[in-house]
């Protein structure tokens, strides 16, 4: 792999070695065959890679080529799906990987279903959760590499600091809030103040965001759940009474609370 440029090729050099060689080899595939705006590693696996740890979960942003087409290309099994215009690609070794159409999104309403737009890879990483989540490998068909930025993503990691992207993000979405304190738990995150002023318009939409339960799930399967949930309760906003004991959202029904800070 050759960086595209010298600015950001450490980091660039640092995502691609902490690929496995197959994953490598496949995403070197892909962007030959999606020809010359190539292909692009975004999200999670770009940040874990960044704070050495092997990505396993590879989601792939296509900012020019057919996603069917090229899926298809690939001659291993997929699944694609019309309405979002994306492919499931089921690896050798029996991972998933996610293949997408650069797109945007919009909400006609909080908590449902996002309506996709074609846009750029750009417009793509903005639309995102997170600016950890929004950091991107883009490959090119000739071997070349950059990483991209475009919403302050590095400087949050080293920060350890986790911020939405969007004013409304969390109330659009709702399961972004349980999203963040998985990240925040597993990762040693601290919230920034632009998702704590969020919270209350997450909580208020939770009942009517249908993700937010595959959300808890996935914290139930966290390395350390009981942690996740932690962050949850503490970023809740507290509800104090005269016994001077304090409830969050989070608090189980029919305990005491905490005492009040």
């Amino acid at each position: 792999m050759k960086p595209r440029s010298a600015e950001g090729a450490a980091q660039a050099q640092a995502v691609w070695e902490a690929l496995r060689p197959e994953d490598r080899a496949w995403l070197l595939g892909l962007a030959a065959q999606a020809g010359p705006g190539g292909a692009a590693l975004v999200g999670g696996a770009v940040r874990d890679a960044l704070l050495s740890v092997t990505p396993l979960d590879l989601d792939v942003v296509i900012p020019d080529a057919d996603v069917e087409a090229l899926a298809a290309g690939t001659g291993l099994p997929f699944v694609f799906h019309p309405a979002f215009g994306n492919a499931t690609v089921t690896l050798p070794d029996g991972r998933a990987a996610d293949l997408v159409r650069a797109r945007r999104e919009v909400y006609p309403v909080p908590g449902g279903n996002p309506l996709p737009q074609p846009a750029s890879l750009t417009d793509d990483l903005r639309r995102r959760d997170f600016s950890l989540n929004a950091l991107a490998l883009r490959v090119f068909p000739d071997g070349r590499a950059e990483l991209l930025d475009v919403t302050g993503g590095l400087e949050d990691l080293r920060a350890r600091v986790l911020r939405p992207l969007h004013t409304d993000s969390l109330r659009e979405d709702a399961s972004r809030l349980v999203r963040a304190a998985r990240l925040a738990a597993r990762l040693n995150l601290s919230a920034a103040p632009e998702l704590l002023s969020q919270v209350p318009a997450a909580l208020d939409m939770a009942g009517h965001t249908p993700r937010l339960w595959a959300e808890l799930k996935l914290l139930l399967h966290e390395p350390r759940p009981g942690r996740a949930a932690a962050r949850l309760r503490d970023w809740g906003p507290p509800r104090c009474y005269r016994t001077r004991r304090c409830w969050t959202p989070w608090t189980p029904a029919g305990t005491r609370g905490r005492p009040c800070p």
